[in-house]
């Protein structure tokens, strides 16, 4: 019998992730990703195979994933596709129309990182994929079990009940396989576990589990509030966009660019890599050099930034720690999260004995898992 296919689409602003798997069993068949989507020398990586190729944009990475898997193409029976932000309005995965397409370019302006390049593979692949069911993820999702005083803003009340402006949350893809594989590792029930789940790449972001049900965390109503990131700021004065305008004379969408793409890590010392920052704060960092000798100031700032950046992240732990009353273990995942063994002792410094694991992620099996359920109702 001729072997069935999911394939996965995990994009992010410059990239394209993408898994196949066995629709019957859920074995991973191929993998790859499109990476500087948009920029020079971009490239499709699968396995050890490096190409380059002229990306422009999302549309023509779906296009050269297609080509690279021309042989189970004709094979994918549905297509699963992270989307960031769903509002109040998606809680669940959903099987994509016309319809609910145009309802999810609403959430654009919330995440205007991400859901912009999620919705283009889904038109790209409504595109190259004719009559093959697609189906959302929402990253916004496992975050519906909040309380209200945990996602609702001190702002007149009458901006959440028109406009729905509350925390929503992000990363839930993630979060949630976290909070499932710590259950497996632990041998107990998701229900019976308080967990506290950092997710640390080039996102970043910390939830509180309670009893398997998320009850905090730290990206709010945009993916822009919380932790330090790559490129964006995290938590700031709310007064301080408006002082940029009015000093600066910036303009929204300045402000916008400016918070989103050229704060976190980057505005703080100009580089986004945390393994060059922790080679600038003295660590030595097995694989990766820094050419040339670096200037004190360099070094000063390197630091810094690092502390920036772990400060934040143990503040944190620090409030859900104390909000979960115990908790059963501190799980850590993302790129940052899972590799840098230097970060994890960085955060765990000075912290009460807890328990700790670490989880690759793998939130395209999630995808997998969560878009067949829909399909097979």
């Amino acid at each position: 019998m001729q072997k069935k296919y999911i394939l996965v689409i995990n994009a992010g602003s410059a990239t394209l992730k993408f898994k196949i798997f066995e629709a019957a069993d859920l074995k991973l068949v191929r993998e790859g990703i499109v990476e500087r989507i948009g920029l020079m020398n971009s490239f499709i990586k699968i396995g050890e195979t490096k190409e380059i190729y002229e990306v422009e944009s999302h549309e023509q990475a779906f296009k050269l994933v297609l080509s690279k898997i021309e042989d189970l193409q004709q094979d994918i029976v549905l297509v699963g596709h992270r989307v960031v932000h769903g509002g109040e309005e998606f809680s669940q995965p959903v099987l994509i129309t016309k319809k609910i397409f145009n309802k999810l370019q609403k959430y654009n302006k919330l995440a205007p990182l991400h859901n912009p390049v999620n919705l283009s593979c889904i038109k790209a692949s409504n595109k190259y994929l004719k009559n093959t069911p697609d189906v959302a993820v929402f990253d916004t999702a496992f975050y519906q079990t909040l309380p209200p005083y945990a996602y609702i803003y001190a702002i007149p009340l009458k901006y959440y009940q028109r406009n729905k402006i509350r925390r929503y949350g992000f990363h839930g893809i993630s979060h949630q396989y976290m909070a499932e594989k710590a259950a497996l590792s632990l041998k107990k029930p998701l229900d019976k576990l308080n967990l506290i789940t950092c997710h640390l790449g080039s996102g970043c972001s910390i939830s509180a589990i309670k009893k398997g049900k998320a009850v905090d965390t730290s990206m709010g109503f945009t993916p822009l509030e919380g932790l330090v990131m790559s490129t964006r700021s995290g938590t700031i004065d709310p007064a301080i966009p408006l002082y940029l305008m009015r000093k600066f004379k910036m303009k929204e969408d300045e402000v916008n660019d400016l918070l989103n793409k050229r704060s976190g890590l980057f505005g703080l010392c100009g580089s986004m890599d945390m393994r060059e920052i922790l080679v600038k704060s003295g660590y030595n960092v097995p694989g990766f050099e820094l050419k040339g000798r670096l200037a004190k100031r360099e070094k000063e700032i390197g630091k810094l930034t690092l502390d920036i950046f772990i400060y934040k992240i143990k503040k944190h732990i620090g409030a859900y720690a104390y909000i979960l009353g115990s908790v059963d273990a501190l799980v850590f995942s993302g790129g940052i999260g899972e590799r840098s063994q230097i970060i994890r002792r960085l955060v765990l410094k000075d912290l009460p004995k807890i328990k700790t694991l670490v989880i690759s992620a793998n939130e395209e099996l999630m995808i997998a898992v969560q878009a067949k359920k829909i399909i097979s109702q």
